[in-house]
């Protein structure tokens, strides 16, 4: 171990609970690279460090009485949805200018109760709708997309300025800030993690998931975020396992070849592991998208209606545009995209039922980081691999069926992070976990990060 910042959330809690390393010395370390980062990543929208530091004292105390839950003295960070109690809670956007949470998320006090030191908040896209461009820089390329929503979640991981963080994901956004800065990103299944005090995008699709930089790290923060009933309950899987490819619908979603190639020479290696690998045809997901943009603009429109009488001026045009389209739903639509829900819901428990297969494996983003002046952010559109409507088209089932998905990284194409995604049955979030952890053990993606150099920024950009 170099430094303390290094560590993963499991080695840290280990090392914890063992007496090799105390919480207020990691928490110092990761402070110090917060420091040391946050001149060019801009992935925070506020640090406490004073309740941080508390929290750290807290927990060795009670390690030393012989306590301590699963992530006890672990710094995380949550993204600027979620609530945390006394700290500033803005969403990202002006309209909430000096908010502050009266209370804890229910994640976030769950965490809590299994030791973890929360550390301050995330920057998001603006009530984590995606649109405009925050602060937060790509520690890969600062030219390229840095993921969204959970863009700060993402980069803050990644630069080692915290070991793991929550993010949110209504239509991808915890997997894909992890597939852009070669992390892992959980959506868990509908229902295993409170979704209380969150700033909310669409009640039906909306989930809190960890992104971190390790399969292990994420399993980790899960075991604090989940009830331990619904831990014991999770299916487990072993190397034996069966996954399954839709090779059929990655040309329509926009696909590149080199992320194709480098997909599939994951698969590879997942089926040289002892993984049996089966082709199918999965024409359905196509269905996904334009029934999760009508239930979530519709819900969206909802929940933001009185803030909007009295503070329109305040929200980013574009974010306003797609908040205002959502009243255009009709009743008979929602309707429909309900009913579409329903039936991919069936059809997907029906096929992991049928083919005994554990997972269904494809590129979590259809090309590696846009460039920042090319990307297009409108939800609907082509599949020309480069916009805000590919990744959403590849993302969007796990939401809307509530099935729980898991993206690991896989190779670099241009340089920069591929993701592999993993589909899994309900509640079959830990077995997915296992999956992506065995085939990190085979590859050399994981050590990718914490990026300790990062790299220059031109004159313009400092």
């Amino acid at each position: 171990m170099s430094e303390p910042w290094e560590l993963g959330g499991a080695e840290a809690a280990r090392m914890i609970r063992e007496g090799a390393l105390s919480a207020v010395e990691l928490l110092d370390s990761v402070l110090g690279r917060v420091v040391a980062t946050e001149g060019f990543a801009r992935a925070w929208a506020h640090v406490d460090a004073d309740g941080a530091r508390a929290a750290a004292r807290t927990a060795d105390r009670i390690v030393r009485r012989g306590g301590g839950g699963p992530l006890v003295g672990v710094p995380l960070g949550v993204k600027d949805v979620i609530d945390v109690r006394g700290l500033p809670a803005e969403g990202g956007s002006a309209a909430l200018r000096g908010r502050i949470a009266m209370r804890d998320a229910g994640a976030v006090r769950r965490l809590r109760d299994n030791g973890a030191v929360i550390l301050g908040k995330l920057r998001t896209h603006e009530f984590a709708f995606g649109q405009g461009t925050p602060p937060t820089r790509n520690p890969w390329d600062p030219g390229r997309y840095a993921g969204g929503s959970s863009v700060g979640s993402g980069v803050a991981v990644a630069v080692g300025s915290v070991p793991a963080a929550l993010g949110t994901d209504t239509g991808g956004s915890v997997r894909n800030p992890a597939s852009v800065n070669g992390l892992v990103g959980l959506k868990p299944t509908s229902g295993l993690v409170p979704g209380s005090g969150v700033l909310t995008v669409s009640h039906t699709l909306d989930h809190i998931g960890p992104i971190a930089r390790s399969a292990e790290d994420c399993a980790l923060v899960l075991r604090g975020l989940a009830s331990p009933a619904a831990a014991a309950a999770a299916p487990r899987t072993t190397t034996t396992a069966r996954l399954a490819v839709d090779r059929g619908l990655w040309a329509p979603w926009g696909v590149a070849p080199d992320v194709r190639d480098i997909v599939d020479a994951a698969i590879g290696e997942l089926a040289r592991l002892g993984f049996e690998i089966v082709d199918v045809s999965l024409p359905e997901l196509d269905l996904a998208l334009p029934a999760s943009l009508a239930i979530s603009l519709s819900e969206a429109s909802h929940h933001h209606r009185e803030r909007l009488r009295t503070s329109a001026d305040r929200y980013l045009p574009q974010t306003r545009t797609m908040i205002e389209t959502g009243a255009l739903v009709t009743s008979a639509d929602l309707r429909l995209a309900h009913d579409v829900r329903t039936h991919l819901r069936t059809a997907l428990a029906a096929f992991f039922e049928r083919t005994g297969v554990d997972a269904l494996l494809s590129p979590t983003l259809p090309v590696a980081a846009p460039r920042l002046e090319s990307m297009a952010h409108e939800l609907t559109g082509d599949a020309d691999g480069e916009s805000l409507s590919s990744a959403l088209r590849m993302l969007s089932a796990a939401n809307l069926t509530g099935l729980p998905a898991v993206s690991v990284p896989c190779g670099l194409a241009g340089g920069l992070p591929v993701g592999l995604h993993l589909l899994g049955p309900m509640f079959s979030d830990y077995a997915l976990l296992e999956i992506a952890e065995a085939y990190e053990r085979a590859s050399p993606w994981q050590a990718m990060v914490p990026l300790r150099e990062l790299p220059r920024l031109p004159v313009s950009a400092r």
